[in-house]
């Protein structure tokens, strides 16, 4: 199908007329006509693949927007883009699929986007807070373990409960206090461990990826300073 100049401009004005907060719309339109948006000239093209894609994001489709940004990235690298409406748009899509890997829980690959991207840009807050989050959510396997030890001595408290109550209260008076100090050992036990492994986890994720943006950037000065 042929797209004739005024008919591309006709199609690129109506796009362009969708409400910016129409995310639903945009999708929908694009998908509809995306040949003939194919066959506008690069500038227009882009821009309309650019919205459609804030748009996948917009509407949780998270999948299909990954894809499109991959396709944005090879597009940028091979049109040389450097800006697009005054911003960073290398920065800007690579961020924007971190994002979506991260909800779509893909956290080890979202990481890795995230560490190239502070690799260009070590003193953005933004990014660096992104990284963080993506640590957290991978649980090692040391944290898996303290949690499983302290879910096991939470159970052995209640366990204790049980027979302080149904054992040693009525057949072992004499023991009833101790019982039940055992009882509040294992409690006290578990709630520690939890909140050490919760805790040093947090802990260690903040450090390192605080490490890893001091040490891009302590390359960055060496360069620039030419040592």
């Amino acid at each position: 199908m042929q797209f004739l100049p005024a008919n591309r401009l006709r199609l690129y004005r109506n796009f362009k007329a969708i409400e910016a907060q129409d995310f639903h719309g945009t999708v929908r339109f694009y998908e509809q006509y995306e040949e003939g948006i194919r066959a506008l000239d690069f500038e227009e093209y882009f821009d309309c693949t650019f919205t459609y894609t804030n748009a996948l994001f917009e509407t949780m489709q998270f999948g299909k927007h990954g894809v499109m940004c991959d396709f944005l990235l090879e597009t940028i690298i091979m049109q040389n883009l450097d800006t697009w409406g005054g911003e960073d748009i290398y920065a800007r899509i690579l961020y924007d699929k971190a994002v979506s890997l991260y909800y779509l829980r893909e956290y080890a690959p979202a990481e890795h986007v995230m560490r190239e991207l502070i690799k260009i840009h070590p003193y953005h807050t933004t990014y660096l807070r992104l990284l963080n989050k993506c640590m957290l959510r991978r649980k090692p396997a040391w944290l898996m373990t303290a949690r499983a030890v302290a879910l096991a001595l939470i159970l052995c408290s209640a366990v204790f409960v049980g027979l302080e109550l149904f054992v040693v209260k009525p057949f072992f008076p004499e023991h009833d206090q101790r019982a039940l100090w055992v009882h509040y050992a294992s409690l006290a036990a578990g709630l520690v461990v939890l909140f050490w492994g919760e805790s040093r986890h947090v802990w260690r994720c903040r450090y390192n990826s605080n490490v890893f943006a001091a040490a891009v950037r302590e390359r960055k000065k060496r360069a620039g300073s030419g040592n």
